[in-house]
């Protein structure tokens, strides 16, 4: 069994990628089941196989113990760790191959506390699993903003450590000008550097951005993907890059039955 954890700021596309994803590989013969694991979600794009919000709401949390929306969902999300073993159970049921996992809109609260770790380590336990990191088009066009994106990224992947992919989220929004500016600035560290610097306007004093650049984008990959929920566009290139660190590139067709490695 597969983990593809799908994670990004709020509003980055994460639950409509996780349903086009699901979709994607389900139209093409793959055993896939959908976790939602966002105790405040009101409303989403799919149907989850296995829902959080069955064990816990972030509504039901804020009325118990009286608290704001952020200090309920907090909660919500710590609270979580006392069903895992729970939707393991539900999951390991259907026996998938893959389990494709929607996270909480507030990505921080789940990525950069402990219980976030705590919840992905034993929920996967034993599995192979990847992490999908959504970097929002929209941000991207701005070299600063992408910049803070990718050290959002990378701080999740060495938080979680687990293997994780980078991709730009919403590409359909982009004109090719736009694409092609992204990735110039993902191949030429020097542009993307002289952009940043530009942008920022001495803001960050004397650093040499080149090499904190080119420090950041080796860990993360040699090119942030293009991905679009609604066109599709790079949905079976994200499942490619997926499967490359899943099984090492071999297709859906050569997998074995799921089972605890």
């Amino acid at each position: 069994m597969y983990f593809v954890i799908i994670l990004g700021p709020a509003g980055s596309g994460k639950s409509y990628l996780t349903k086009a994803l699901s979709d994607w590989m389900k139209d093409h013969g793959m055993d896939v089941a959908v976790l939602n694991l966002d105790p405040a979600a009101e409303w989403l794009p799919y149907t989850p196989d296995v829902d959080v919000r069955n064990y816990i709401t972030s509504s039901e949390v804020m009325r118990k113990f009286n608290l704001g929306p952020n200090g309920a969902l907090i909660a919500s999300v710590d609270l979580i760790i006392n069903y895992v073993d729970d939707i393991r159970g539900e999951i390991e049921s259907t026996s998938p191959n893959y389990v494709v996992v929607d996270t909480p809109g507030q990505m921080e609260i789940f990525a950069f506390r402990a219980s976030g770790k705590l919840i992905v380590d034993r929920l996967t336990k034993g599995y192979r699993r990847v992490s999908v990191f959504l970097v929002d088009s929209y941000l991207a066009t701005r070299a600063s903003a992408l910049l803070s994106m990718l050290f959002l990224s990378l701080s999740s992947s060495l938080y979680l450590q687990i293997p994780q992919l980078t991709i730009l989220s919403k590409a359909d929004v982009l004109s090719e000008k736009d694409l092609e500016r992204i990735k110039e600035w993902i191949e030429n560290p020097s542009a993307f550097a002289y952009e940043v610097s530009k942008e920022l306007r001495g803001f960050m004093g004397a650093i040499d951005y080149v090499s904190l650049i080119e420090g950041l984008l080796a860990p993360i990959s040699s090119e942030l993907l293009p991905v679009s929920s609604v066109s599709e566009i790079g949905i079976d290139s994200l499942y490619a890059a997926i499967q490359r660190i899943l099984a090492g590139g071999e297709d859906f067709l050569t997998e074995e039955p799921s089972e605890v490695l």
